[in-house]
């Protein structure tokens, strides 16, 4: 008998039994099984009851001193905590739910997307099918663009996450802006978890190398394995209080990293920019505490005179310092465009080892528990609409329809096993489900993957707060437990700067229902807000960012606006056509950027010490010369992006043209020295 046939009758007879069968019965009705040495036979039952708590099955251990007359403990499964009731969503929150975990599943790197689609499943055929497979689009796309492998190196990091195993990693650090290239290294780590912030993936974990706490680029990870020694055995706890969102939130801002003791800096705000103070800093008045001065001084560079460092003293100097440093560069001639460099040999680089794909065996149980439900809902069901259902290829069900036909109850009579057939017109019928008749309960794991998607998906939304509130009220208090530990170790989502939650939920809302709405957005973030007449399509996050895209009606095409850029939304009053649903394909790139046919090419020069920062950010656009130096050129209709970024490298990089470009940047600089006049 292979194990998964094994699990599938362990779990059938004690679904069926009505008090708790001891071992010593268990070794009697699996002879071949749990019979032989009374040791072995104990740990390998132990191994199957840790592999069905994993997928769900709440099968437990009772002592005789629980049990009445008895003097042997048995083992049992309690059916009110394994069967998941119908969650009675409306329909409104079943659509929420369904949509916010297609947007998520649609990502290409959801971690947990074998758990959500799971999840999903179990779902539809506990509650109102038609409720939730009807769900119509909600107007929302989640990209992640990147790397492309990065999907299986977070499934392998979520897992050992969950399992909290170690890992082996293969991890090449970033390079930074004094000339340091990334250094290749091999590190073993505990992955106390795993966040998206700062538009990237970030590990967050006990690094044994370094002996403290660090922080890892997922992206820049190249290979992970996963401790193979005592799979059900956890390798470490993460530290007290450990919150994996925080730590990651931490790392995406230098200012935050612990450099130095922590202070306090007052900023500055030019009227009309107020704004930026919650949207960039998260800070609800003037006062940010950093404890690094030198990580502050970009980011405060690149919002040029928008803001400015009232205090301490050494800070603004540091800015002051940085700007006239920038001027004197700008008063220099523009060098002619040196050679580029004649590159060497690329090093050949070893392919990345994948994380393996989730034991298959395991996957395969799981997705049988839920035939025999997803058969009996549906009589008479052909079986390629079944498999399609269920996510599986027509004999992919076949096989398992034949498999779940050896199942049953010991003594494995005829009316002791499960009756699924598929008869010579392909249609699936169920006689006896042997207790296999709805859907299991959600796994703690898999109720995380639906929060981790609602958040990623669709923050704000109501619908969506209320049916995971429904679901996860219905969990065991061991399962609650469990899914509130995970819930502080992994965050999917980069949530919506402070003060555009509001104005995020509204721009979905007119999309989905073709309402105009009229937008006061304020491109440059300085008060000079323009109202658009605007008929959305939908919000898009991309890498983290929130964008809503659909028709400006004034310039008569399409527009993309970023939606902490908007400072107000009402509606018009007027509707418009369905304009269809997004496409995913439009928008996995790099940046978000559409021609319009009003761009013109803006060139980048980077110094040495920026150039293989330059060279991985841009890679194919970014062209290194004889001197060490690295141009990269870049379409843009205005100055805006190309005189941020010049900036924000402390001058470490100029723009070399055009000259109006350079004008641009040059006047950028002049009005940030005159406004720091002000506090001198």
């Amino acid at each position: 008998m292979e194990k998964t046939e094994r699990l599938l009758d362990l779990v059938a007879l004690l679904l069926d039994a009505r008090e708790p069968v001891s071992f010593a019965e268990l070794r009697d009705l699996f002879p071949d099984e749990y019979g032989g040495p009374r040791g072995a036979a104990e740990r390998k039952l132990e191994r199957d009851k840790a592999e069905l708590l994993e997928l769900g099955v709440p099968i437990e251990y009772v002592d005789p001193q629980r049990l009445d007359e008895r003097e042997l403990g048995g083992y049992r499964i309690d059916r009110k905590s394994f069967f998941l009731p119908d969650p009675k969503l409306l329909p409104e929150e079943s659509a929420a739910l369904y949509s916010a975990g297609a947007a998520a599943l649609a990502t290409r790197d959801f971690p947990f997307s074998q758990d959500l689609q799971h999840a999903l499943r179990k779902i539809s055929l506990a509650g109102d099918t038609h409720a939730v497979g009807s769900a119509a689009a909600r107007r929302l796309l989640v990209v992640r663009p990147g790397d492309l492998g990065r999907a299986q190196k977070l499934r392998a990091l979520g897992e050992a996450v969950a399992r909290r195993k170690r890992v082996h990693i293969r991890y090449e650090s970033p390079p930074n802006l004094e000339g340091k290239p990334g250094k290749r290294s091999e590190r073993d780590v505990d992955p106390w978890g795993l966040a998206f912030r700062g538009r990237a993936w970030r590990l967050v974990g006990w690094c044994h190398e370094k002996r403290e706490q660090r922080v890892f680029l997922v992206d820049r990870i190249e290979s992970v394995e996963i401790n193979a020694q005592k799979p059900h055995t956890p390798d470490f706890e993460p530290a007290e209080g450990f919150d994996a969102a925080v730590e990651a939130d931490r790392s995406s801002k230098p200012w935050r990293w612990a450099h130095h003791a922590p202070e306090e800096v007052t900023l500055r705000f030019a009227p009309g920019s107020e704004a930026i103070a919650e949207r960039v800093f998260g800070i609800g008045d003037r006062t940010l505490t950093v404890s690094n001065i030198d990580g502050l001084v970009p980011e405060i560079l690149s919002l040029g005179d928008r803001v400015l460092v009232e205090s301490p003293a050494s800070a603004r100097d540091k800015v002051r310092g940085a700007l006239e440093r920038i001027l004197l560069a700008l008063q220099r001639p523009v060098e002619p465009e040196p050679e580029p460099a004649r590159l060497p040999a690329q090093e050949e680089r070893s392919e990345p080892r994948q994380a393996a794909e989730q034991d298959g065996k395991r996957e395969r149980l799981r997705r049988l528990l839920l035939i025999v439900p997803a058969a009996r809902r549906r009589p008479g069901i052909k079986l390629p609409e079944l498999a399609l259902e269920l996510g599986l290829e027509a004999q992919e069900l076949r096989e398992d329809i034949d498999l779940l036909g050896l199942v049953g109850r010991p003594p494995f009579s005829p009316d002791d096993l499960i009756d699924i057939s598929v008869d010579e017109r392909d249609r699936v019928s169920v006689t006896l489900d042997q207790s296999f008749s709805r859907p299991p309960q959600l796994t703690p794991l898999e109720a995380l993957a639906l929060a981790a998607a609602a958040l990623e998906a669709a923050p704000a939304d109501p619908a969506v707060a209320s049916a995971l509130a429904k679901l996860t009220r219905n969990l065991t208090p061991k399962a609650r437990q469990l899914y509130a530990q995970l819930a502080q170790r992994i965050a999917g989502s980069t949530p919506a700067p402070r003060g555009v939650r509001s104005i995020l939920a509204q721009l979905r809302s007119a999309a989905e229902q073709h309402r105009e709405l009229a937008l006061e957005y304020d491109k440059e973030g300085r008060g000079a807000a323009g109202e658009r007449i605007f008929r959305p399509q939908g919000v898009i996050d991309h890498g983290g960012v929130w964008y809503v895209i659909g028709h400006d009606v004034g310039r008569g095409a399409e527009r993309t606006f970023r939606v902490d850029r908007i400072l107000s939304v009402r509606e018009t009053g007027q509707t418009f056509p369905d304009p269809g649903p997004l496409d995913p394909a439009r928008f996995q790139r790099e940046q978000l950027f559409f021609p319009s046919g009003h761009e013109h090419a803006i060139t980048l020069r980077f110094s040495p010490a920026a150039a293989a920062w330059a060279l991985q950010r841009y890679g194919s656009r970014a062209r290194q010369l004889q001197d060490g130096r690295v141009d990269v050129s870049i379409e843009s209709a205005g100055t805006g992006y190309a005189v941020q970024l010049a900036l924000s490298l402390a001058g470490e990089a100029e723009i070399a043209g055009p000259q109006h470009a350079r004008e641009a940047l040059r006047d950028e600089v002049e009005r940030a020295l005159r406004r720091s006049q002000e506090i001198i």
